[in-house]
């Protein structure tokens, strides 16, 4: 059954087609349109957060974290799909104000990818995908602020070429990106039908 009041809040805070796509998912047919970005080590340095900057931490995490980041409403990641990622090399970087999960997103060093597309990773490069803050701490700069820091732990071990995707209809996310010096790639359109037939297509390619 869907959720009516659930795409009331949606239709108040986004936009009229992602609300269409997200209904249609329901009944078997995904509709994503992304940007593919391409980020650098950016030497802007984001203000801080407007939340008492101080008492933030920011550190690559390990399983103990990872328990409590399975446990947040709304996520989708079971706790060993996540200790599996951590086994496979990735990193995850996040933001904990006084034992308190605020913001996280995850590193992936060998391939980008977004459903069954996938697309192998060169030894300097990485894909930074899942970025997730809790609802509460949103809109107060916190995303960027770990944004910039990924950046720089993600230098000191010698990645050059950041890649990552955004929703179309994720108009904070491209803004923060921008802001920071990302570069749009590309603009694809992912269809899959009852999740068995994906197709994927390139809509436009800014690097020609």
């Amino acid at each position: 059954m869907i959720d009516l009041k659930k795409y009331l809040i949606k239709y108040r805070y986004g936009h009229f087609l992602r609300i269409f796509f997200d209904i249609l998912s329901k009944f078997g047919i995904r509709i994503t349109f992304y940007y593919t970005f391409r980020e650098m080590i950016s030497l802007k340095k984001p203000q801080p957060p407007s939340i008492k900057f101080k008492n933030l931490k920011i550190s690559c995490w390990g399983p103990e974290e990872i328990k409590a980041m399975a446990l947040i409403p709304g996520r989708k990641f079971s706790e060993e799909n996540l200790l599996k990622r951590l086994k496979e090399g990735q990193k995850c970087f996040g933001v904990i104000k006084e034992n308190e999960i605020i913001a996280f997103t995850w590193c992936n060093f060998k391939e980008m990818t977004f459903g069954w597309h996938r697309t192998p990773l060169k030894k300097n490069e990485v894909y930074i995908y899942d970025a997730f803050t809790l609802i509460e701490y949103r809109g107060k700069g916190i995303a960027p602020f770990l944004r910039y820091n990924c950046y720089k732990e993600l230098a000191k071990i010698g990645m050059k070429n950041l890649y990552s995707h955004t929703d179309y209809f994720n108009t904070p996310a491209m803004n923060f990106k921008l802001k920071l010096n990302a570069k749009k790639e590309k603009l694809s359109l992912y269809v899959v039908f009852f999740t068995k037939w994906p197709f994927h297509f390139i809509l436009k390619d800014y690097q020609k």
